[in-house]
């Protein structure tokens, strides 16, 4: 940051202040009826203060005893009963301050204090109250804090209570007006133009009469109603994801009607389930069936009891595919007449019904693969079998075999609309022509997405009018989409090229809670978890989970057979995954993993503090004293970083033999120079800069050191000759101009 002058205390400066006093004010308007912030006039009197200090240039230590005492005075007579600044007061503060470090690292923010987060708010207005200064009257420049003010009014005006019209027409007219003045200033620097308060009323005035009686007239004048469906009621409604696209925005969530899709969504964090797992996988609901061009549809199914909850209907897996025996517990917050399940579900058993009384009946539908009930189920627990899929037996599957030796089955798992365009087929052909066995088409296809510049996108998603097609439409105009569009282009291709592939919809795995003691994972799994993806039929495997939507990654394994005994993990367990080539954004290791390599984060240590694991066990304080005195230190070198940089450029340059040190050394100079309040000004050459130099410093050197230097550069003389007589005349510069 260049170094600033004094502004001069007249009627700008004056009016910059109250104007950039009265936009600051907007933001704490808002703050006792959208938060629970009673008692707002201390902050306000606290920002007049603060405004006050800067206008009279107190001296800058003077200024922070002031502001500081101010500060906590406000926090005595809010939260304190204890005499102020006595023992006991001190005490008090102190037991407050450390009880909310604790907090912090904690990261239990909603544990802090109301002295804490008062002493927070009082801080950052203050911070904010000098950039506005800083911003106004030094960088003039104020159209970002403008548009920020009005951004926080609209945000809170649209989704909280808070009413911000009144708000949003006064910040328009001091936004306005601070931003004219600005500019003013500007050109009037510009030209040379003397200031005087004269000037000032002469220009400000009418100023200030157009804007007002502007405003004036918009507020009084006829207005058009609005244009846009409020957003609101999509936060806040229960919303239905992945249903209709009729191109209003929709709520992501699970929902049955998948006959058109299409249209942006916004995000639903509202918990569906939590699970307890032994491994990370998806979650099904149903699958579907009849590509229609615009979504999906069903065709005709039977409905099957599940007798005692075991799963003697729907067979995934072919019997030679190896699979691991596991269990899972799901606890519902949102209760749905159906049941998440994995691939290879044995059994499920309820634990928890709305009616104990009532026996629980299961009925899976043999297209949809969808389980319902007739009684929500609170809770229920699963038995399935976990796949590990060998990519030599993915190779070795051979068309028609196992289901596919049922013309139905490769008729229902190939079907497409006839109005499809033959550039989808097409496109189809391109990407598969090239390999030769199902799994190697299939991975083909999955990439495709990746290496081709589609991205992941849930707002401007667009929805197929007319005869448009939706998978035409996102794989040769928009190239934009969330799942729906990745998931539904994958199997529409595959289709193409006689390969039976399915749409599934539930969840992800959701997000990682907490390892348990008995190793096993909990996760959480919202609305914003909904998730649709592809399933292929492999001939003597089954049906194999792919993922082509970008950002996301398979959970099964994929692993070479022949390589089993080396990829095996130390406990046996789990290989390493073939590279499913992710695309677009790279994803980092999933925190479940990173937590099982290193354990437990925290640990008790026996004397009160949390002991993290580096290697060696540090309390809290301990690294709380670690990191304060680092940050002393840091904060320490940038505050007199103009103090000790021009020492060590001097240890740099002076000792250097390098041909182009000179040209880097006189750089330096000018930047030092700068820094220090000494600029060049625009079009100014060097040899006018060096003389203005030289009469600001009472010497010589400058113009010396510029010739030399202009030898260098245009007539071509030695550098390291030139620099080695001209090192003592740019360090006596240096140290000139620092001091």
């Amino acid at each position: 940051m260049a170094k600033t002058t004094p502004f001069q205390r007249n009627l700008y400066a004056f009016m910059m202040h109250l104007f950039g006093f009265l936009l600051l004010l907007e933001w704490v308007r808002p703050l006792s009826e959208v938060t629970d912030t009673s008692n707002a006039y201390v902050f306000v009197v606290f920002l007049a203060v603060a405004f006050t200090i800067s206008y009279l240039q107190i001296m800058p230590l003077i200024g922070f005893v002031i502001q500081t005492g101010f500060m906590f005075y406000f926090l005595h007579i809010l939260y304190m009963k204890e005499k102020f600044l006595s023992k006991d007061w001190f005490s008090t503060f102190w037991a407050d301050l450390k009880y909310n470090v604790n907090v912090i690292f904690a990261a239990d923010w909603t544990a802090m204090s109301g002295f804490f987060r008062s002493l927070l708010l009082f801080i950052l207005l203050w911070l904010i109250s000098y950039l506005l200064i800083y911003w106004i009257l030094y960088r003039k420049k104020m159209f970002l804090f403008v548009a920020l003010s009005i951004t926080y009014v609209a945000i809170l005006d649209t989704f909280t209570t808070y009413n911000g019209n009144g708000a949003i027409i006064r910040l328009i007219v001091i936004g306005l007006i601070l931003v004219g003045f600005v500019h003013i200033e500007r050109v009037r620097e510009q030209e040379g133009i003397f200031k005087n308060n004269k000037m000032i009323m002469a220009w400000g005035i009418p100023f200030i009469i157009m804007v007002v009686g502007a405003a004036t007239i918009g507020y009084l004048s006829p207005k058009a109603a609005p244009q846009w469906p409020d957003p609101v009621p999509f936060f806040t409604g229960t919303g239905e994801g992945f249903g209709p696209g009729n191109g209003q925005v929709r709520k992501l969530g699970y929902g049955d009607n998948d006959s058109r899709l299409g249209g942006p969504f916004i995000g639903d964090p509202s918990v569906v389930f939590t699970a307890e797992v032994e491994k990370r996988h998806y979650w099904r609901v149903e699958t579907k069936d009849v590509y229609t061009g615009k979504g999906w549809e069903v065709s005709d199914g039977e409905s099957n009891e599940l007798i005692n909850g075991q799963n003697t209907e729907v067979n995934w897996l072919a019997d030679n595919v190896e699979t691991e025996s596991l269990q899972a517990t799901i606890d519902m917050e949102l209760t749905y007449p159906h049941i998440n399940y994995p691939i290879g579900l044995q059994s499920v058993i309820p634990l928890w019904r709305e009616e104990e009384s009532e026996e629980v009946t299961f009925e899976v539908n043999s297209v949809t693969e969808k389980i319902s009930t007739d009684v929500s189920l609170q809770s229920y627990s699963l038995q399935y079998d976990y796949p590990r899929y060998y990519i030599e037996r993915l190779h070795r599957a051979e068309p028609g075999a196992g289901l596919e030796s049922d013309e139905g089955f490769v008729e229902m798992y190939t079907q497409l609309p006839s109005s499809l365009p033959d550039r989808v087929k097409d496109l189809a052909e391109e990407i598969t022509s090239s390999f030769e066995t199902r799994y190697d088409k299939a991975k083909a296809v999955e990439r495709y997405f990746a290496r081709n510049g589609f991205e992941y996108e849930t707002t401007n998603v667009a929805v197929p009018t007319g005869n448009q097609d939706y998978v035409d439409q996102f794989l040769f105009e928009t190239q934009l989409g969330y799942c729906d569009n990745f998931s539904t282009s994958m199997v529409v291709m595959l289709r193409s090229v006689g390969i039976p592939a399915r749409w599934v919809k539930g969840y992800t795995h959701g997000d990682l809670l907490e390892l348990t003691n008995d190793g096993t994972r909990m996760y959480e799994v919202s609305n914003n978890n909904a998730h649709s993806w592809v399933e292929v039929y492999f001939p003597e495997v089954g049906w194999v989970t792919f993922e082509p939507t970008s950002g996301f990654d398979n959970p099964y394994n994929f692993v070479y057979e022949s390589t089993l005994q080396n990829e095996e993990s130390e406990n046996g367990e789990d290989l390493i995954p073939e590279n499913n080539e992710t695309p677009e954004q790279e994803n980092p290791r999933n925190a479940e993993d990173m937590l099982e390599e290193g354990g437990s984060e925290q640990t008790d240590n026996g004397s009160g503090g949390t002991a993290f694991q580096f290697g060696i066990n540090l309390s809290w304080k301990t690294l709380l004293f670690i990191f304060v005195g680092i940050a002393f230190y840091a904060g320490l070198l940038f505050f007199t970083r103009n103090k000790w940089l021009p020492y060590y450029f001097i240890f740099l340059y002076k000792r250097s033999k390098d041909d182009k040190a000179f040209m880097k050394a006189y750089k330096v100079l000018l930047q030092i120079l700068n820094k220090n309040g000494v600029a060049r000004k625009d079009g100014q050459t060097l040899r006018e800069y060096a003389k203005f130099v030289d009469n600001y410093l009472f010497t010589d050197a400058m113009q010396t050191l510029t010739e030399r230097y202009e030898r260098v550069i245009y007539r071509g003389d030695s550098s390291s000759e030139e620099w080695e007589h001209s090192k003592e005349l740019w360090e006596n510069l240096i140290k000139k101009a620092s001091s």
